[in-house]
């Protein structure tokens, strides 16, 4: 959500900004790829980017990461290193400290979580 005391310009944008990371984060992205496609120095558009929302752009792009490891990891039947891949990490390990930092579960506990959840309504489902 963007701020709002940003300036007009500042929201715009921050809003194009999150359209290409919501669009490009499965693929390496980083803040430099960010402010290349922009055409502003990384340190201008994270500057900017933070005033709007609070977050500067690295971390955006990691919490739209994890939001979606999250649905891959609920909703298919995807094993962690694939949801890691998918979404753009690079290093097992750094996605799951990140995982744990945003969730607060490791992504295989969260998983193993959201199947036993998903065995549980089918079989209330069924037994109805």
């Amino acid at each position: 959500m963007i701020a709002p005391h940003a300036g007009v310009g500042d929201s715009s944008l921050t809003q194009r900004i999150i359209e290409y990371i919501d669009e490009h984060y499965a693929a390496s992205l980083s803040l430099r790829d960010v402010a290349e496609r922009f055409g502003y120095s990384a340190n201008h558009l994270t500057n900017t980017f933070s005033r709007s929302t609070g977050t500067p752009i690295t971390a955006w792009i990691i919490k739209r990461r994890i939001m979606a490891a999250q649905r891959l990891l609920s909703d298919h039947d995807m094993d962690v290193a694939g949801a890691c891949e998918a979404v753009g990490f690079n290093d097992l390990c750094y996605f799951t400290r990140q995982f744990v930092r945003h969730v607060g579960v490791t992504p295989g506990r969260f998983r193993s979580t959201m199947n036993v959840s998903k065995r549980a309504g089918r079989e209330s489902t069924q037994a109805g």
